[in-house]
């Protein structure tokens, strides 16, 4: 790889700016092309190493560079920025992607494949529906207020309620708004459906994917976080071990250490797989709920790690372990073992 040139890729809409570092470290060239031209160019250009930005259409350009017999990298933004010099241009973006790209400690972004793209675009719908409908359901809830009219949590309550605020003539919802509250009701209705939809083909999918059905027999991993799990792992090769794909997901405590002194100051709130990790932790923190009595040896750790640690700790400290699982049975393409518990 140190023979071979570095194509720095600035990816934008219409416009993409490359920069071609030599294996000295010379920049040759530094040009914008057409989405056209950049093709012609991938096609053109011998033997390379491309490096692009994490970013909108990454993935696409970067199965393109490999079908043309490129090595490739996909960077973090967050390890690109240290890199550029002087202004925000697209040419210094260019040159700060291909400088990045020649860095030994700088980890890619696992490349997805076309599988892994449409079973993360299903659940994306899915998550903007969802979170569509809470922030309709808090509109409808919140301008009923103004009212006088309250309804207590949960959708249950919202369905049941809202025919009945409409029904009910003698209450302060004026006369001319109530067909405005239906239209939204209605559209309410339809979204609940439509995540109904999404949900079962998430599940058909699941269960007619051998790995995603695999990934379903580890505690606390539900149809959706298989999903998600899949699409960021994939066959697990872009990660050297469970731990590195777990603190890539943000599960790993930080360290702060110095001077010999090893500090470990909990997971981070900014670099991680933020959407995965909560799906994670909110699926351990619900298999934590319905462990009564303890039936594996895994079950018998959880129970002492909730004595001695709490009910937050332990639920990441599952999910952390769940993850290393997962990237352990993809990499290998085993089944998940459960121990059970031997009798006394």
């Amino acid at each position: 790889m140190a023979q071979l040139n570095t194509i720095g890729v600035d990816l934008a809409k219409n416009v993409i700016q490359v920069s071609v570092v030599s294996p000295r470290g010379k920049e040759l060239q530094n040009k914008a092309l057409t989405r056209i031209k950049f093709r012609e160019f991938l096609a053109k250009q011998q033997h390379s190493l491309v490096a692009f930005e994490a970013c909108s259409s990454a993935h696409y350009w970067a199965r393109t560079a490999k079908v043309f017999n490129h090595d490739v990298r996909i960077l973090p933004a967050f390890s690109v920025a240290p890199f550029r010099q002087g202004h925000k241009t697209d040419a210094n973006d260019a040159l700060a992607v291909a400088e990045a790209a020649g860095r030994p400690n700088i980890k890619d972004a696992p490349m997805k494949s076309l599988e892994q793209q449409g079973l993360q675009a299903i659940q994306r719908s899915r998550e903007l529906l969802v979170h569509d409908r809470t922030g309709l359901s808090n509109h409808i809830r919140g301008l009923l207020m103004e009212f006088g009219i309250t309804i207590p949590k949960g959708f249950a309550a919202l369905h049941r309620r809202i025919p009945e605020v409409l029904e009910d003539a003698e209450n302060d919802v004026p006369h001319f708004y109530r067909a405005t509250l239906q239209l939204m009701f209605q559209r309410l209705l339809d979204m609940k459906e439509d995540v109904d939809v999404l949900t079962r083909q998430i599940e058909q999918l699941v269960n007619a994917n051998e790995s995603c059905k695999r990934l379903l027999a580890i505690e606390g991993v539900g149809p959706i976080s298989a999903v998600l799990l899949y699409a960021t792992l994939g066959s697990g090769e872009a990660f050297q071990s469970g731990r590195e794909f777990s603190a890539y997901l943000g599960l790993t405590p930080k360290q702060y250490s110095s001077g010999g002194k090893t500090n470990l100051i909990g997971i981070s709130r900014h670099i991680a797989n933020k959407r995965l990790r909560a799906v994670l932790i909110q699926g351990a923190r619900a298999y934590i709920n319905h462990v009564k009595e303890p039936k594996t040896t895994k079950d018998q750790w959880l129970v002492a790690m909730l004595d001695r640690a709490g009910y937050g700790k332990t639920s990441v400290a599952l999910a952390n372990k769940n993850v290393r699982t997962a990237w352990a049975m993809l990499t290998k393409g085993e089944d998940y073992q459960r121990v059970e518990v031997k009798a006394a």
